[in-house]
């Protein structure tokens, strides 16, 4: 068994291979050498080693990429960088001659004569440096091997029969020559041409044992051939030849065929494994074959990009049984019950970098379950042997597992999460060289999501600003889950300037870096489309909400949980224009919201709620162009889909949160609508009350909460209650409406100077919020090329950026002010 995990390949090869390039690199013997040769000097180069004095040789001889510059500038000390450095320099063994441009950069530093003399030193315990390679098992075989086929005697072809003799005449006098001929056969050119030879002699002979049937070739520390299983045909039917009809006008063609290509290849792996588990089925695999470790697997984990290509395909080998994500999670845990607890072992290292690779592939296959169940096993794995070799991977996989519970709705176990992200955060900080190793950008984007869910919309805020400030920058996947999250934050809290500012960076650099058929594009414009539904609430929302729909359409393939919040945006932007009575698209679209998410969520699952509330209030504005008929039933299915959500809710949020309030004014409104005023006045002044108690007084979902029990106040006819809802300074609609009431009511002249009073002061409101500033968004910025996200950054957050000038400028001058001398005795 651990021979077969330090091997790391078992190959399905019956296969033709992928077109595209499998990051996979072969380490010859003088790279692992030259490995060797750092590992042992280590200490010594990073005492002597100064980063600056070579690192401009290795970045013109394409040794060092920008990336890699960046990840070595993180370092505090010149020992950092220097380390950093050496662990870098092992991952360039694809590249030719990275050791020689290495040694040569030590020979060639720049610096002064003492410099250069250190780095010669250096070069000489290197050079000098004896490594002795032990005979392995698998050299032995391949000098016998060698062996073996030097003393084959050449194939001789085969004699003619003898009824062809007799029908030939036959030159009698030649035979002898011809049989010297015959037995003294010009010898091979080159070994080349040997090996070759007996290459097509040894398929030859083993095709010719079992040519009636096909065979696979299983790749390890062996080679073996293996029968197909009888009758075998894949479930997958034919790779896809074009891209499905009018993709292109959705999307640049280049990003078409670019996904074509990463589809024809997912579809051939998933055959690869397909074929794999059928011979694991009838037990025809070698033993201690893991199919974790088979090639077909590692081809599938290395293209993160592609991960949601396999989700149409890996759905239809499950409507058959074959449930492969299923089984390469059984294989991965029984490989981490065989591993040692060794953390510092590079097949530790590498076996939890494929769990983490396993695990976002869950995500991206909608398996949200399955991911948390191999999170919860790594996490177990790191934790038999804790330290510092663990830490960082420990903290990684509490903040996925964080991310995971909040897409599902799991707020209480988010924290726990959160709580064992910010303890090791705290012990990795305290080592000397650990605060440039954490990216606490994900962290705080994920708090600021569990906060929001939670209804801390201030405090949610303040965490969403953090994580941009601490966001990777070359990390463009985190930049825009970050900024496409800071939408959600900044609409939240009403900030429509800055929430606009983000939507658009969101989406013009997922378009610049993935393309439009890519899911970070899709969450990308799913924020906009929040945004313009929740303030601007155009055509233009409209438009880039159907746009959201056929991408993901197109992107995905098949009916998955974003195509279902697709539906539910657009559903939300045709309602948001009032538009009840022309066309019934708004309720076709929540009808299909709620139709996929129901098929693939379990009835009571907390990402259900959205869905049913948005169906709720589909049925309920659809209900003003039913006929009378079935206009009462329309509301009454409108009503127990709320109470549906409204139960998921206060299961998962607690009866008095946000959501819960949400929904309580959503059953006032349909109740009113059904001439049930008593209920409805109960379910909106509930609303007012919870929202009281979870939200600060300034908060703008309770002053929405209190213009809505207002406008049922006055349409009731309730006028000294609807004022004294009505009188709220925080949009020109509320004091339109107090002054409106305040004329019709009372004449009196304290009256007319409150009216007066009023109107000042909703003078002064639209001088700072102009009407006017409900202009669309230019959708002519979606397709312009985005600022570097660190100019961005600045622009965004002017007075951060300038805390952090004047902080820099303050440790600076702290560095330059002359300490006072040690007094001494």
């Amino acid at each position: 068994m651990a021979a077969n995990i330090r091997q790391n390949t078992f190959v399905v090869s019956d296969i033709p291979p992928a077109p595209l390039n499998l990051n996979r690199r072969h380490v010859s013997n003088k790279d692992r050498q030259n490995l060797v040769r750092l590992k042992v000097n280590r200490i010594a180069l990073v005492q002597q080693l100064r980063v600056e004095h070579i690192i401009d040789h290795l970045k013109v001889a394409g040794v060092l990429t920008d990336s890699d510059l960046c990840a070595i500038d993180r370092g505090r000390t010149d020992q950092d960088r220097a380390r950093m450095l050496l662990d870098i320099l092992p991952t360039k063994t694809n590249i030719t001659d990275w050791y020689k441009n290495f040694r040569g950069a030590l020979l060639n530093p720049q610096g002064g004569n003492v410099t250069k003399q250190r780095y010669r030193f250096l070069v000489e315990f290197l050079d000098n440096t004896l490594i002795h390679r032990p005979s392995s098992q698998g050299d032995r075989l391949s000098e016998a091997r060698n062996h073996d086929q030097q003393t084959k005697y050449p194939r001789f072809d085969p004699l003619p029969n003898i009824s062809d003799i007799q029908k030939h005449p036959v030159d009698v006098l030649n035979v002898e020559k011809e049989k010297d001929e015959s037995i003294f056969i010009k010898p091979p050119s080159s070994e080349s041409e040997f090996t070759k030879e007996v290459d097509t002699i040894n398929s030859s002979i083993s095709l010719k044992k079992d040519s009636h049937r096909p065979m696979v070739l299983i790749k390890g520390l062996f080679h073996q051939w293996i029968p197909v299983p009888n009758n075998f045909r894949s479930l997958l039917g034919d790779l896809p030849t074009e891209p499905a009809q009018n993709i292109t006008e959705e999307a640049n063609p280049h990003d078409v065929q670019e996904q074509l290509q990463r589809e024809r290849r997912a579809v051939t792996i998933l055959r690869k494994i397909e074929v794999t588990l059928a011979l694991a089925r009838r037990r025809q695999l070698p033993p201690g074959f893991e199919l974790c470790t088979c090639d077909a697997v590692q081809e599938m984990l290395s293209d993160r990009d592609a991960f949601h290509l396999y989700l149409k395909h890996v759905r239809t080998l499950q409507e058959a049984d074959i449930d492969v994500a299923k089984e390469i999670c059984a294989s991965y845990q029984s490989v981490l019950g065989v591993l040692a607890a060794d953390p510092a072992s590079e097949i530790n290292r590498q076996t939890v970098a494929t769990g983490f690779r396993l695990v976002d592939l869950l995500a991206a296959l909608e398996m949200l379950p399955q991911a948390k169940e191999m999170l919860v096993a790594i996490i177990n794995f790191l934790n038999v042997n804790p330290g510092l070799e663990t830490w960082m991977s420990e903290y990684n996989a509490h903040v996925r597992m964080m991310g995971l519970h909040n897409d599902m709705c799991e707020l209480n176990e988010a924290q726990s999460s959160y709580f064992s992200a910010t303890q090791l955060t705290y012990q990795i900080q305290l080592v000397s060289f650990g605060q440039r190793l954490v990216f606490e950008g994900r962290l705080h984007k994920e708090i600021s999501a569990m906060l929001l869910e939670n209804g801390s919309i201030n405090s949610s805020l303040g965490w969403a600003r953090q994580a941009l400030q601490e966001v990777d920058p070359n990390d463009h996947e985190s930049v825009i889950e970050v900024v496409s999250h800071a939408v959600l934050a900044h609409c939240a809290s009403w900030q429509v300037k800055k929430a606009e500012e983000l939507a658009v960076f969101a989406v013009q650099l997922a378009r610049e870096k993935y393309g439009k058929l890519h899911p970070l594009y899709l969450k990308a414009l799913h924020s906009l489309c929040h945004f313009c539904n929740e303030f601007k609430q155009d055509s233009t929302g409209v438009e880039l909400a159907k746009e959201l729909v056929e991408l993901t359409r197109k992107t995905y393939k098949c009916e998955t949980l974003h195509l279902a919040q697709a539906h539910r945006v657009l559903s939300k932007a045709i309602m948001a224009q009032q538009d009840f009575y022309n066309s019934n698209s708004f309720y076709h679209h929540a009808m299909e919201a709620i139709r996929i998410a129901r098929s693939l969520l379990s009835p009571g699952h907390p990402m259900l709620h959205p869905f049913l509330s948005n169906f709720a209030m589909a049925l309920q504005w659809k209900s003003l162009s039913c006929p009378e008929e079935v206009r009462e039933s329309t509301l009454s299915w409108a009503e127990t889909e709320a109470k549906q959500a409204l139960m998921i809710v206060s299961m998962h949020h607690g009866e008095i949160s946000l959501r819960a309030a949400q929904i309580y004014i959503l059953l006032g409104q349909i109740l009113s609508k059904m001439n049930k005023l008593e209920e409805a006045e109960k379910y909106l002044i509930q609303s007012v009350d919870y929202l009281t108690l979870c939200q600060p007084p300034t908060s703008n979902y309770l002053l929405l909460a209190h213009a809505t029990l207002g406008t049922f106040f006055k349409v009731t006819g309730k006028f000294d209650k609807a004022v004294a809802m009505w009188y709220l300074k925080w949009v020109h609609i509320c004091f339109e409406t107090l002054i409106e009431l305040l004329q019709s009511e009372d004449k009196t002249a304290e009256a007319s100077s409150n009216i007066n009073r009023l109107q000042e002061q909703l003078s002064l409101w639209l001088a700072d919020n102009p009407k006017d500033d409900d202009r669309p968004v230019n959708t002519t910025l979606l397709t312009s090329s985005p600022p570097s996200f660190q100019d961005f950054r600045e622009k965004f957050d002017s007075w951060v950026t300038a805390f952090h000038k004047v902080h820099r400028l303050k440790d600076t001058n702290s560095t330059l002010i002359p300490q006072p001398p040690s007094q001494t005795d």
